[in-house]
């Protein structure tokens, strides 16, 4: 757009402590730059004072300007520090440039001649910016009410809960029968040693209550007015977005009547048809129709319609409510929801793929898996408690594997975090049953690293648990006995013990299914397949896309109280959503020029957070379209477009261009090569602001004073179109300054960049210019001197080939 825009420009002298500047001639060579369109320009000692901040806003009420520069302290601070007196001027955050006096320039160059020219450019490239109107608007994001939860194990339980005590309703949905996960299968939890089977009680949390925790039967929890749960129900299809997720749920019949069944076991009784009962390892039976686990809620019966002979309806004239309907047909329904918390659990690893341990195989029936041995621990588990061998004897040794298939380079790389400890528990119970029993623990290393977990892996020690450090080799058999192979590192010797049952601690995996969800949602998984936290510091239960949550293991291994507060944390987070109804995004948004875009799809595959898709029109066929509600603007859609058809307001690459043209300012010197620097708007711009901090108390910590900065919202958004018009503007080098690429707060646009840098630095070269003109530097602010050598460098490389030949 023409420069036609009514600017006012605001100096600041930060309390007098620019002494290097020369302020007069500044604010008289700004006037001399725009004398068009009724711009103006006000000096004052401190703006941010009141008296400063009643300035601002009686010359913006008095002289209505269309954008507003400043120039003074970072635009980091200053943007904060006048938002709300601006705000009351209806004056938008894209009305204003920031022209960076302090860090940039008057901290950071102290020769005041050498300042003062220094400042003429950044404040003329601030200047020149704000002459492009920006007309971002603010989204307002309306939140639909209700939450869905996929996975109803204790995380999901958790959370559902929490959301639900707070007003919201909630559609908790899970593929078994029951809720409860796998806590249901696994008798008792530690640190408390007590049922794994219950859940917090309802209630003001910090407010004492009768009760702290219920059985999952008696929990009332399926009663809750404001639950809704979907058994045997999976997820289909989501569509939609942030405040307004539409998610489709196939629901198999249970083919009995929830209302209607009192749990009398008459249609078990009657039914003729016997099979291995899943949870308990298939060593007892169940019938077609049965109750999967005694402690399980629903406490209802299930019918597996495969099962059942054809035409057989004993079980329907066997119950006296009349609860049982076998002509009950799959459901598909329609939620609405304003945000997603995917709380999916984990599975242990097959075991059998670890093949030295020969699980499964003809004559290594003893060998075990931890959640096995719980199904047998567990008083509602096949052997009613008691430990016994595949002949029905009772064990006179048991030796625990750990770290089966973690830790490991040949199978899963990744720690499971509580293996150890799972170990160590059922080890107690065995020895507090069963003294004679001699147990063994073979392990990598003890990870007792929760709240009192060094004691409980003390009391294993005291009932006689012995410990060997060392990974097995093998399991073989004699025929008679299993004979575990390890070298005991310790001791410093090999062991071969006998031993009558061995349990493998398996490496925990995510669940089933995680990765088919995950591409639906198109929400991000880490290397191991667990869905992956937005950022590992502070952002944990968030994902990439907004409004979609993770709680529990379906982030990664943990234990229970871990898992607790991870779904009280998720459930808070998607709790604020909720409750403010109404959401403000301020981000500019990527725009597509369709007459210009050739369909190559491209910016599609290059937006981390699928904002980009292809959506059929009537005339071609299809178009690209942006979403508003998920594009941040990051701009990578923009610089990987070949067509140059994508542009964002505010960074579009005219008016950087117009930055970049003011920052090269040189009082008609042209005496001396000028660097332009993209620095990020992050991690990169922040460095700069805290080198030029740092340089108050260490002037070594300084760059040289021909280095130039440039905000950009993200270096995914520095193309090499805009590169190359920075040198032919005249920049004699280029940096491109960006985030650590695996901590880009826009996922993958540091790391585009690095990569494009590099194809552009051959190019450059090719073209017979020198490709050390152009380099990429990451940075967070303790890593700042990166940035200082690579300036300095690049200086020293210029100074040495001279400014760059047009």
């Amino acid at each position: 757009m023409a420069k036609t825009l009514k600017i006012g420009t605001f100096l600041c002298n930060c309390a007098g402590s620019l002494q290097n500047i020369d302020w007069e001639e500044l604010k008289g060579f700004i006037e001399s730059k725009s004398t068009e369109g009724g711009n103006f320009c006000v000096y004052h000692e401190n703006l941010c004072s009141p008296e400063g901040k009643n300035v601002l806003k009686e010359m913006v009420s008095k002289e209505r300007p269309d954008a507003i520069v400043f120039g003074g302290c970072t635009p980091k601070t200053a943007g904060y520090l006048f938002e709300q007196e601006l705000k009351q001027l209806n004056i938008s955050p894209y009305q204003i440039v920031g022209a960076n006096l302090r860090e940039h320039v008057g901290w950071i160059t102290p020769e005041k001649d050498l300042a003062t020219k220094k400042a003429k450019a950044v404040l003329l490239g601030a200047h020149n910016r704000a002459g492009y109107d920006s007309p971002v608007e603010i989204q307002k994001i309306g939140i639909n009410k209700s939450a869905v939860i996929i996975g109803a194990g204790p995380a999901g339980l958790q959370a559902a809960q929490d959301l639900a005590e707070n007003g919201h309703e909630v559609h908790l949905i899970d593929r078994h029968p029951y809720i409860g996960g796998n806590a249901v299968k696994l008798g008792a939890f530690f640190p408390s040693e007590d049922c794994a089977a219950c859940q917090t009680s309802t209630g003001v949390r910090g407010v004492h209550q009768s009760s702290v925790r219920r059985c999952f039967y008696r929990s009332g929890f399926d009663l809750h007015p404001r639950i809704n749960i979907y058994t045997r129900s999976e997820v289909e299809k989501v569509e939609g977005s942030l405040g307004r997720y539409n998610i489709t749920v196939r629901s198999k019949p249970t083919y009995v009547m929830m209302d209607k069944c009192v749990n009398c076991d008459l249609c078990a009784k009657a039914c003729p048809v016997e099979k291995p009962d899943e949870m308990n390892l298939g060593l007892t039976t169940r019938k077609a129709i049965y109750l999967p686990n005694i402690t399980c809620s629903p406490t209802k019966y299930v019918v597996n319609r495969d099962e059942c002979p054809e035409g057989c309806i004993e079980c329907v004239k066997a119950c006296p409510v009349d609860a049982i309907d076998l002509n009950q047909q799959e459901t598909v329904s329609t939620i609405t929801a304003g945000g997603i918390i995917l709380s999916t659990g984990f599975e242990e690893m097959d075991p059998s793929l670890v093949e030295e341990y020969h699980y499964g195989e003809p004559g290594y029936e003893n060998i075990i898996t931890q959640s096995e041995l719980a199904r047998f621990l567990a008083l509602t588990g096949p052997t009613q408690g008691e430990l016994r061998k595949k002949s029905g004897d009772l064990p006179s040794s048991v030796t625990i594997i750990n770290c089966v298939g973690s830790r490991s380079q040949k199978y899963n790389s990744w720690c499971s975090n509580i293996c150890c400890m799972i170990g160590i528990k059922h080890a107690i119970k065995i020895k507090e049953k069963n003294p004679e029993i001699d147990v063994k623990c073979c392990y990598i290393d003890i990870r007792a690293v929760g709240a009192n977990y060094e004691e409980f892996y003390n009391k294993a020690r005291d009932l006689g648990v012995k410990f060997i450090r060392g990974r097995p080799a093998e399991v073989e058999t004699d025929g008679i006995n299993l004979i575990v192979h390890v070298e005991d590192s310790q001791a410093d010797k090999l062991l071969a013990i006998k031993t009558d049952v061995v349990v493998l601690s398996m490496s925990m995996v995510p669940s089933s299914g995680v990765q088919k969800l995950a591409e639906e949602l198109n929400v991000k998984v880490d290397e191991a397949g667990f869905f992956k936290g937005l950022y590992s510091k502070f952002r944990t239960s968030e994902t990439n896309q907004a409004g979609i949550f993770v709680a529990g293991t379906a982030i990664a291994p943990m234990d229970i109280p871990s898992t607790i507060t991870r779904a009280a944390q998720a459930a808070s987070h998607l709790d604020l959503l909720l409750t403010k109804g109404l959401v403000e995004k301020r981000f500019p948004i990527a725009e597509i020029d369709n007459e210009k875009c050739t369909l190559c799809e491209i910016c599609v595959g290059a937006c981390p957070f699928g904002a980009i898709d292809l959506v059929p029109v009537a005339n071609p066929g299809v178009k690209v379209q942006v979403n508003p509600l998920t594009c941040l603007g990051c701009g990578q859609c923009v610089s990987s477009c070949p067509a140059g058809c994508i542009d964002i307001d505010y960074y579009r690459d005219e008016q950087i261009l117009s930055q970049v043209e003011g920052l090269l300012y040189d009082n008609g010197e042209a005496t001396e090569p000028i660097i332009i620097t993209f620095a990020c708007w992050e991690c990169a711009y922040a460095s700069t602001d805290f080198i030029g901090q740092g340089s108050l108390s260490e002037p070594e910590f300084v760059y040289p004073h021909n280095v130039r900065i440039l905000p950009v919202q993200c270096t995914g958004n520095v193309s090499a179109r805009l590169i190359q018009k920075t040198f032919e503007y005249g920049a004699d080098g280029v940096i491109v300054l960006g985030c650590f690429e695996d901590k880009c707060h826009y996922e993958s646009g540091s790391k585009a960049s690095t990569i494009r840098v590099h194809l552009l630095k051959q190019m450059l070269e090719f073209s017979g210019i020198n490709p050390d003109r152009l380099e990429k530097e990451t940075v967070y602010t303790e890593s700042s001197n990166r940035f200082v050598e690579t300036a300095r460098k690049m200086a020293k490389t210029l100074e040495r080939i001279g400014k760059l030949e047009r």
